[in-house]
C-alpha cells in the first residue's frame, strides 16, 4: 500500500514540475505569435527586431517593458517607437511619464508621422522646455530636448529604423550615435505602447533572473528528494540506522590513540618492557651494537623516570627502537 501511495506521489509531482516548466517557456514566449507592427519582437518587414539586436550586438543591456509608466525604474533609457496613440495619451500614462521624466531620466521617441500631431508628449515640451538642439546624421533629424530634469529625444523617418530599411538606411548609426551621447547602457524598447501590455509585475518578474534561476533549482531539490527520498549523511534511504563507514571508524581509532598518546611515558615503558625482555640475552653481550642498544635504552629510561610529555621525543625513541630492532634481527640471521 505504502509504494502505491509513493508511485501516485511521484507521479503528481512530476506532472506538477512538467506544467511548473510549461509555465516558465509560456512566460518566455508569451509574445511569440501575431506580432504587432513596429513591435520588437517582430521579423516582419514592419517590425524593428533588427534595431533591438543591433543594440544588444553593440554592447548595450536591453530589455522590453509590458507595464504601464508607474512601474518604470530610474536608471534607463526608454524607447518609444511609434507609440499607439489611444495607450500612450492616457491621462495616468502621461503623469507618471512626466514624472519619470523629471526624476532626470530620459526617453527616445521616434513618433509615427501620421499620429504626431496627436501625442501630449509635445505639449509638455512646449511648456517645460529649458532648450534644444538639432543634430543631422545622414537623412535622420535628431532633436534633443531639455525638460525641467530629464530630457528627451525625438527622431524623425520612422520608416528607415524598420527590419527591411534598416540596413540600407542612416537610421542604425542615427540611433547609436543617440544611446551613445545619452551614455547609459540600460535600454529598456516599450512594448506596451504596441498593446503588448500586462497590467503589472508579478512575482516571477519582481525575483528577476537570478531568483528566478535559484527558484527553479530548489524546485529539482524537493522534487528529488522527496521523489528519491532523504539521505542524510551517513545514512542508507529507508534504513533507520547510522552506517559503521570506514573514514567514521579510522577516525575513531584515531581518535582513542590520540588519548592513549597523552600518557607518553606509559607507551614507552611498555614498549621498553617488551624490548628488554626479547632480546635480553642479546643485551647480555658485549659488542657494538650492543653498546648502541645500551645508550638508547638509557634514554628511554631517563625518559620514563621523569615522566617527560615532549610526543617528539617519544616518536624519536620509537624509531631508534625499531632500526635497533631490525639491526639485532638482521645480525641474528646474518650470525
Amino acid at each position: 500500500m505504502k509504494n502505491r501511495i509513493k508511485k501516485w506521489v511521484n507521479f503528481i509531482l512530476i506532472a506538477f514540475l512538467l506544467v511548473a516548466v510549461g509555465i516558465v517557456l509560456y512566460s518566455v514566449t508569451v509574445y511569440q505569435n501575431d506580432f504587432p507592427d513596429y513591435s520588437t519582437y517582430s521579423a516582419k518587414p514592419l517590425g524593428i527586431k533588427a534595431l533591438y539586436l543591433l543594440s544588444q550586438k553593440m554592447g548595450y543591456q536591453v530589455q522590453r517593458n509590458h507595464y504601464p509608466a508607474k512601474f518604470l525604474e530610474d536608471g534607463a533609457v526608454m524607447v518609444v517607437y511609434r507609440p499607439g496613440s489611444l495607450a500612450f495619451n492616457e491621462p495616468e500614462e502621461q503623469e507618471y511619464l512626466e514624472a519619470w521624466m523629471s526624476r532626470g531620466n530620459t526617453m527616445v521617441l521616434v513618433p509615427d508621422p501620421l499620429t504626431i500631431s496627436e501625442l501630449w508628449i509635445f505639449n509638455t515640451i512646449l511648456e517645460q522646455k529649458t532648450w534644444h538642439e538639432v543634430i543631422h546624421s545622414g537623412d535622420i533629424t535628431i532633436t534633443w530636448y531639455g525638460l525641467d530634469n530629464g530630457q528627451i529625444c525625438i527622431i524623425d523617418q520612422a520608416d528607415a529604423f524598420m527590419n527591411t530599411e534598416l540596413k540600407d538606411s542612416d537610421a542604425a548609426p542615427a540611433f547609436i550615435q543617440v544611446l551613445e551621447r545619452i551614455g547609459n547602457t540600460d535600454v529598456i524598447f516599450n512594448e506596451y505602447y504596441h498593446y503588448l501590455q500586462k497590467p503589472a509585475p508579478g512575482v516571477w518578474e519582481l525575483i528577476g533572473i537570478p531568483g528566478q534561476i535559484a527558484a527553479v533549482q530548489l524546485l529539482l531539490a524537493l522534487l528529488l528528494t522527496i521523489i528519491r527520498g532523504w539521505k542524510p549523511f551517513g545514512r542508507v534511504r529507508n534504513e533507520g540506522k547510522l552506517l559503521k563507514r570506514p573514514e567514521a571508524e579510522a577516525q575513531k581509532a584515531l581518535a582513542g590513540l590520540y588519548m592513549r598518546m597523552k600518557a607518553y611515558p606509559l607507551v614507552l615503558s611498555n614498549y621498553y618492557g617488551y624490548f628488554t625482555q626479547r632480546y635480553q640475552r642479546f643485551l647480555s653481550a658485549p659488542g657494538p651494537l650492543q653498546e648502541k642498544a645500551h645508550h638508547i635504552l638509557s634514554a628511554c629510561g631517563r625518559f620514563i623516570e621523569e615522566n617527560r610529555k615532549s610526543r617528539k621525543e617519544l616518536i624519536m625513541l620509537v624509531h631508534q627502537l625499531n632500526r635497533l630492532e631490525d639491526e639485532i634481527n638482521g645480525k641474528t640471521r646474518s650470525a
